[in-house]
């Protein structure tokens, strides 16, 4: 009984610490054939990444538009196949490899609309092979 117990008090005692922090690193993705990937919240945060060195909202935008930078400085979006899904059913999403985001190369711009085509923040993978 006593034994329980103090794995119960060392369970509890340890949540704060594992609970983490909004800051936190994005996890690594399994992504074993694509060269790069992301999956990214409806705000922009990058929560899972391969090869991937950032993702954001871009504002002074309309909803919808993203800007995601492969960190990997050999993958040459020119010539690759990007890719990219809506997280849920009911939206729509494009990816354009190669743009400019903000002055920022080697980056794809996403944007997506909801289903009746209006621009809406959702979230997205987006793959580049």
């Amino acid at each position: 009984m006593r034994t329980r117990f103090l794995a119960l008090a060392v369970a509890i005692a340890s949540v704060p610490l594992l609970a983490g922090s909004a800051s936190a690193a994005p996890a690594d993705l399994n992504a074993p054939y694509a060269r790069a990937a992301a999956k990214v919240s409806a705000n922009g945060t990058l929560l899972a990444t391969k090869n991937v060195a950032s993702s954001e909202r871009l504002e002074g935008r309309p909803a919808g538009y993203y800007c995601v930078a492969v960190s990997d400085p050999t993958i040459d979006l020119r010539n690759a196949a990007v890719l990219a899904t809506v997280n849920n059913n009911r939206s729509m999403i494009t990816a354009i490899p190669n743009s400019n985001c903000n002055g920022k190369t080697r980056t794809i711009t996403v944007v997506t609309s909801n289903y009746h085509n209006d621009p809406a923040d959702v979230p997205f993978t987006i793959a580049v092979l």
